[in-house]
């Protein structure tokens, strides 16, 4: 299969200094399970990416660095992506600010990785677009290259018809997801508040689940994606004596653990919160217990963001004062940098509950991740029921995050759970998760993009449309 991976970002990030460092993550650990030896990845390099770089190829994928200026970083990534898309997304609109520029900056961005996706591609290859960064390419390809099979995937929800009407780019923005083969989102919910949007807004009903636009067929489904169950399950059993230093280190009986970006979609204070009323209630001894909670900042820069961090440290301040021990340290620790994977999975197994509480997700990995390490069947997860996770993971103790009483009933039952009843919720979530993991997820979506596909071509053939043809001399040459 000659695939051309379509992402905001390259798999691989330059330093300050000019350094490219390489950042391996979930998608590129399901790309490698899939990609021959030359596949391509068109993204960006970060704002620290020199101008101008060339195609390299970097562990056997062909990297095409798209150049973004620091006008384009604002508007197109900063504005549109991350201040307009991400809330409206999540339905999370606060102050929405609806500038006309960034709209602009979107729309041209997302024309330059349409330009170089068509320069690049094999005849007759396969495209697959990701997330909301670039939901406008798949139909800025198609335009340049009908010859490619494009596929779409959205990593985050998608919102109801009656939220998705209020942005004044709606028409464009489906139809440039619609000019994909194939549209997959998380979650079942997800495809529903497609439909009803593109049915309402370009009265364009999908057909259970398929659709036409424009000429050619639409196929939408969910496929939920994963994680590398193998390599987290790996990490946890290296992690084991690390795991109860740490419990041995803040003294807790009971440990509670969160990490998430900070970000006010994610639940922090609602969790705090509900921690520090237990606290307060002398439900929940704070001597013997610790909530510790990874928040790394991020995005620091757009609106909300800033008074989420602010919110989040002076609810800890708060009920670290309130709660002080003899030795001056207080029931939460907050870590506000980035941990690797094998400080994460010391963190998974010393914890007796996880803490994943979303207000919306379109997955949200880190509950997968936290029940991958537990090889030893201990652990319970309290998860929010409106994060993609909560439709696979069984075992989970399910909470309405805006639900505070709800939540700390959660809280304490994951501290009183029966041993046997651990085990038996952690090994039903372990089956789950090796039976969909991040390899079966990419191969799943590929092969269905490449059967509805194969139906596209075959009909394109028989109506006689012309294929506009790459440069095939310049995208041997930058193969090399």
């Amino acid at each position: 299969m000659d695939l051309v991976i379509v992402a905001n970002r390259l798999p691989v990030e330059f330093t300050a200094d000019g350094q490219m460092v390489v950042s391996p993550g979930g998608l590129v650990s399901a790309v490698r399970s899939v990609a021959a030896v030359g596949t391509h990845w068109v993204g960006w390099g970060g704002e620290h990416a020199p101008r101008g770089t060339k195609s390299r190829v970097v562990d056997n994928l062909v990297l095409h660095p798209v150049d973004l200026a620091a006008s384009e970083v604002a508007g197109f990534y900063k504005g549109f992506a991350n201040s307009l898309l991400w809330p409206l997304f999540h339905g999370r609109v606060r102050h929405v600010e609806l500038r006309r520029s960034w709209w602009r900056s979107y729309r041209q961005v997302n024309e330059r990785f349409a330009a170089e996706v068509a320069r690049v591609a094999p005849l007759g290859g396969t495209v697959w677009v990701h997330d909301y960064h670039l939901l406008l390419a798949p139909a800025a390809i198609r335009a340049r290259r009908p010859d490619l099979r494009i596929g779409l995937f959205l990593h985050i929800p998608f919102p109801n018809a009656q939220l998705m009407a209020t942005l004044p780019w709606r028409r464009e923005v489906l139809e440039g997801m619609l000019g994909a083969d194939l549209i997959g989102f998380q979650a079942d919910d997800d495809v529903a508040n497609f439909a009803a949007s593109t049915e309402r807004l370009l009265r364009n009903p999908l057909r259970g689940h398929w659709t036409t636009r424009r000429g050619h067929p639409v196929h939408v489904d969910a496929f939920p994606i994963s994680i590398d169950v193998g390599h987290w399950d790996d990490l946890g059993n290296a992690a084991a004596d690390r795991a109860l230093a740490l419990r041995e280190q803040l003294g807790a009986t009971a440990l509670f653990f969160g990490v998430d970006r900070l970000d006010y979609t994610k639940g922090i204070t609602q969790r705090l919160r509900a921690f520090g009323e237990l606290l307060d209630q002398g439900r929940l001894d704070p001597r013997t217990t610790s909530f510790v909670q990874v928040a790394p900042p991020s995005r620091g820069d757009v609106p909300g963001y800033g008074e989420e961090k602010e919110e989040v440290e002076a609810m800890i301040a708060s009920i670290n004062d309130m709660h002080r021990r003899d030795d001056g340290s207080g029931p939460v620790l907050y870590i506000d940098e980035n941990c690797d994977e094998a400080q994460l999975a010391a963190w998974y197994r010393a914890a007796d509950a996880v803490v994943v509480t979303p207000l919306a997700d379109g997955m949200n990995l880190v509950a997968k991740e936290f029940v991958a390490t537990r090889s030893d069947n201990n652990g319970v997860l309290i998860l929010s029921e409106f994060a993609g996770a909560a439709n696979e993971l069984d075992g989970a103790l399910l909470v309405n995050p805006y639900d505070l009483d709800a939540m700390k009933s959660a809280f304490l039952a994951a501290v009183e759970m029966p041993s046997d009843e651990r085990a038996r919720r952690m090994s039903t979530m372990r089956t789950a998760i090796r039976d969909n993991d991040v390899h079966r997820w990419a191969r799943r979506f590929l092969t269905r993009l490449d059967t509805v596909s194969r139906v596209r071509s075959v009909d394109t053939r028989r109506r006689g449309a012309p294929l506009a043809m790459p440069d095939q001399s310049t995208a041997v040459g930058e193969r090399q």
